[in-house]
C-alpha cells in the first residue's frame, strides 16, 4: 500500500516538473482615447472636477494628440459652429463626493472573573469611522454628431480623519486610475512548462528559461520531428506539444509578421496534445491562447482605427488615395467602445 502512494506521488511529482518562465501578454485601452487626434475634456465647475479634467489633459497632451478642456455651456454652440473636428471625441467627467460613517468592528480579548474561577473570552466592539466614497462617470461622445460611444464608472474610497485630506487622496487616486484607461498596457505572465527527458527538449526549455522564446521555439519544432519525441508515450508527447504550443504563442517574431497565423499556429499543437492526453491544463492552456489572441486583436484594431483617425485629423490622403474624400467615412469607434 505504502509503496503505491509513494508512486504515485513520483508520478505527479514528474507529472509538475518543468521551469516556470514569463511570457506577456498586452492589453487594449479600456478607454481608447488614443484612437483620436483631438480630445475635448469637459468636466463640472468644482475644484476637484477642473483638476481631474486637466490631468487628463495634461496626460493626452504627452503623446500626439491635441487635447484641452472646454466648458460644458460651450460644447453644443460649438458643434452648431462646426467647430469640433471629425474624427475627434467629447469626454465628460463627472465627479461626485460622499461623505458618510461607517461602523467597523473590532476583537481584543478580555478576561472574566466569577465565582467558578477566571477565564478569557473575545469581545466585539464597533465604532464608527469617517468614510469618503468618490466616484467617476465618465462619457465619451462622438465630437461632431454627439453620439453616446461609452459610459463608464469608477470609484475609490477613504477613510480616516479629516474629509479635506481624504477628498485630496481620493482625487491622486482618480487621476491615476483615469490615466491608466486610456493607455494598452503589457503585463507579465508566469507559464508553466513542462519536462520531458529528451536532450532535445531540455536545450529547448534552457533558452526559453533564458528568456529566448524563439530560439526555445525553433529548438522545439525540431525536436517535436525526432524520433526521440515519436518514441515517447502518448502523455509524454503531449507536454511536448504543449511546450512547443507556448513557444509559438510567445515567439515575437512571427506574432509580428502575421498576427492570424501566429496564434492558428499556437493552437495546432495544444488541439494535438489534447487528443493525445485529456489533462486539463491542456484544455485550459487553449482557452488562456484564444483569450490573448482576442486582446491583442483588439489592441491592434485600437492602433488601426488612431492610423485611420490621424490621417483624417491631418486631412492627408492615405497612402495611394488622391483627396481625404477616398479614405471613406469614418471607422466604427475602436473596439472596447460599447
Amino acid at each position: 500500500m505504502r509503496r503505491g502512494v509513494l508512486c504515485a506521488l513520483f508520478a505527479l511529482a514528474a507529472c509538475t516538473r518543468g521551469p516556470t518562465v514569463v511570457g506577456w501578454v498586452e492589453y487594449p485601452a479600456t478607454v481608447p482615447l488614443r484612437a483620436f487626434p483631438v480630445v475635448l475634456v469637459a468636466s463640472g465647475y468644482e475644484p476637484e472636477s477642473i483638476a481631474l479634467a486637466q490631468q487628463l489633459v495634461r496626460h493626452l497632451n504627452a503623446g500626439e494628440q491635441e487635447a484641452r478642456r472646454v466648458s460644458q455651456d460651450d460644447l453644443e454652440p460649438m458643434r452648431l459652429r462646426g467647430e469640433i473636428p471629425a474624427a475627434s471625441v467629447v469626454v465628460l467627467l463627472e465627479l461626485s463626493f460622499q461623505e458618510h460613517t461607517g461602523t467597523r468592528f473590532s476583537t481584543r480579548p478580555e478576561t472574566v472573573c466569577g465565582p467558578a474561577g477566571c477565564y478569557q473570552r473575545n469581545r466585539t466592539e464597533a465604532y464608527d469611522v469617517p468614510t469618503l466614497d468618490a466616484r467617476v462617470r465618465l462619457t465619451v461622445f462622438d465630437g461632431p454628431s454627439a453620439q453616446v460611444l461609452q459610459r463608464l464608472s469608477f470609484d475609490v474610497t477613504e477613510e480616516g480623519r479629516g474629509y479635506g485630506r481624504m477628498r485630496e487622496r481620493a482625487l491622486a487616486g482618480l487621476s491615476q486610475r483615469l490615466v491608466r484607461l486610456v493607455e494598452p498596457r503589457v503585463e507579465d505572465v508566469r507559464v508553466k512548462l513542462l519536462d520531458v527527458e529528451v536532450p532535445a527538449v531540455r536545450a529547448a526549455l534552457e533558452a526559453i528559461r533564458g528568456g529566448d522564446w524563439r530560439e526555445g521555439r525553433v529548438r522545439l519544432e525540431r525536436a517535436v520531428r525526432s524520433e526521440a519525441v515519436r518514441a515517447l508515450e502518448a502523455p509524454l508527447r503531449a507536454r511536448v506539444f504543449y511546450d512547443l504550443a507556448q513557444a509559438r504563442r510567445f515567439d515575437p517574431v512571427s506574432r509580428e509578421r502575421d498576427l492570424e497565423r501566429h496564434f492558428e499556429a499556437a493552437e495546432v499543437p495544444l488541439r494535438r496534445a489534447i487528443r493525445l492526453d485529456p489533462d486539463p491544463r491542456y484544455d485550459a492552456a487553449l482557452r488562456e491562447l484564444r483569450r490573448h489572441r482576442e486582446q491583442l486583436a483588439l489592441h491592434r484594431a485600437q492602433q488601426e482605427a488612431a492610423e485611420h483617425n490621424f490621417r483624417l485629423g491631418r486631412a492627408q490622403p492615405a497612402p495611394q488615395a488622391e483627396s481625404a474624400d477616398d479614405l471613406g467615412p469614418v471607422p466604427p469607434p475602436p473596439p472596447a467602445y460599447e
